[in-house]
C-alpha cells in the first residue's frame, strides 16, 4: 500500500512525540503577548505532547500602561499580585512539572514564593529574550529559578548561572523554495523605537540611489507616539504618517513578504546585544541580512556572503552585496534554531 507524503510525515510527528521526554508533562507557561510567538511556544509545547496552561505575564495590556511599565513596574504591583494569585487559585491543585516564564519583568517576587509552595515538585524556568539591563530589578528574581537561560550573549558571559541559547524560528519561517525570483531586494518589518528610523531613512536613500526595490513595514504602537517622534526628534520632521503603520502585521503575512525578499533588515537596540527574532528566522527562511548587530559574528551560522554588518550611521554599504546569491548553511545549524529545540533545551530535555 502507497504511503503519502502528509502521512509520513504524520508518521514521524507521532513518533517524536512519543519518543519526546516533554510527552505527558504539565506546563504553566508565562510570555509576554510578542506578535503571537508566545502561542507558538505553548503550541510546540503541546506538539511534543505536554499539557501547557498559558498566561501573559504581564498584568497589563493597553500601550500607556506599558509605557509606564518600562518606567516603573512597581507602579503596577498590587494589580499584579491580584492577578498572579487568581492564576495559582484557578490551578491550585495541578501538579505542574514545569512553571516557565519568559521575561518576568511584572512576576512579584511574594508570587515566585507562593508558587514555589504551591507547586514544590516543579521545576521553575527563566528565560530572558531581552538584555538584563532592560529588565529593571530582574536579577533580584534569579535565586527563584532552578534553571536561568538568556538571549544574550554578553549576559550569559557575565552571568555564570545564565545558560545562553538564542532565540528561535517557527515553524511558519521555514522555506521550502529558496529559488524563486525576489520581488523585493530589500524589506524591513518591525516596529519603530529609538534609532530605527533614523537608521531606516538612511539604507532607504541607498535603495533609491542604486536602483534597488524595497518593502517597508514600519509599526508605532499609536499615533500619539508618532506626533510625539514628530515634535521631538529631528528626523522624523518631513516623514508622513503614512510611512507608518499603527496595526500589527500578522505572521502569515510578514512570512509572505520575506519569502518575496532577496535582504531583511535588522537593526537591534542600542542596549542590545542579543539577536532578534527576525535575525533568528533568517536562518529559517534562508535569507541574507543586513544588520546592525556586529556581535552576530560570533555565532556559528555567521557568513560574510549572507550576512553584511552596517555601522548605525550606515557609513559604508556595499552593492554587490545584493547581487550575490544565499549560501545555504549546515543541516544541525537549521534544526538547533527551530522552535522545537529551543523548547527542549529551554526545559533542559534535551541536554546531554
Amino acid at each position: 500500500m502507497t504511503v503519502s507524503l502528509k502521512e509520513e510525515q504524520d508518521r514521524k510527528r507521532r513518533d517524536r512525540v512519543e519518543k519526546s521526554q516533554v510527552a505527558g508533562k504539565k506546563i504553566l507557561f508565562f510570555s509576554p503577548a510578542f506578535f503571537g510567538y508566545e502561542y507558538k511556544i505553548a503550541q510546540k509545547m503541546r506538539n511534543l505532547g505536554a499539557e501547557v496552561d498559558y498566561y501573559d505575564v504581564r498584568s497589563v495590556y493597553g500601550a500607556f500602561a506599558r509605557a509606564l511599565l518600562k518606567v516603573s513596574p512597581a507602579l503596577f504591583h498590587k494589580r499584579s499580585l491580584k492577578y498572579y494569585k487568581n492564576i495559582i487559585e484557578q490551578n491550585r491543585l495541578k501538579n505542574y512539572d514545569y512553571i516557565v516564564i519568559i521575561k518576568g519583568d511584572m512576576t512579584p517576587i511574594p508570587i515566585l514564593k507562593e508558587m514555589r509552595k504551591v507547586y514544590d515538585r516543579a521545576k521553575f524556568v527563566l528565560y530572558l529574550w531581552d538584555s538584563i539591563e532592560n529588565i529593571p530589578n530582574i536579577s533580584s528574581k534569579f535565586d527563584y529559578f532552578d534553571r536561568l537561560l538568556t538571549f544574550d550573549l554578553n549576559d550569559a558571559k557575565e552571568n555564570t548561572q545564565f545558560i545562553f541559547r538564542p532565540l528561535f524560528y517557527g515553524d511558519d519561517y521555514i522555506s521550502h523554495d529558496v529559488s524563486s525570483k525576489a520581488k523585493y531586494d530589500l524589506a524591513f518589518l518591525g516596529t519603530i523605537h529609538s534609532d530605527r528610523y533614523k537608521i531606516l531613512k538612511k539604507i532607504n536613500q541607498f535603495s533609491k540611489e542604486n536602483n534597488l526595490s524595497a518593502f517597508y513595514f514600519a509599526y508605532l504602537q499609536s499615533k500619539f507616539i508618532y506626533y510625539y517622534y514628530k515634535l521631538t526628534r529631528a528626523e522624523y520632521f518631513n516623514v508622513n504618517q503614512y510611512f507608518f503603520s499603527f496595526k500589527k502585521m500578522d505572521s502569515v503575512s510578514i512570512a509572505k513578504v520575506i519569502s518575496e525578499s532577496n535582504v531583511i533588515i535588522d537593526i537591534e537596540h542600542p542596549k542590545q546585544t542579543g539577536l532578534t527574532m527576525r535575525t533568528i528566522e533568517m536562518i529559517g527562511m534562508q535569507k541574507k541580512l543586513l544588520t546592525t548587530n556586529s556581535s552576530i559574528k560570533n555565532y556559528d551560522f555567521y557568513n560574510k556572503q549572507n550576512i553584511y554588518i552596517i555601522d548605525r550611521n550606515v557609513s559604508k554599504l556595499d552593492i554587490d552585496f545584493f547581487n550575490t546569491p544565499y549560501k545555504p548553511l549546515d543541516r544541525h545549524i537549521y534544526k538547533k534554531y527551530s522552535l522545537e529545540q529551543w523548547v527542549l533545551d529551554v526545559l533542559g530535555e534535551d541536554d546531554e
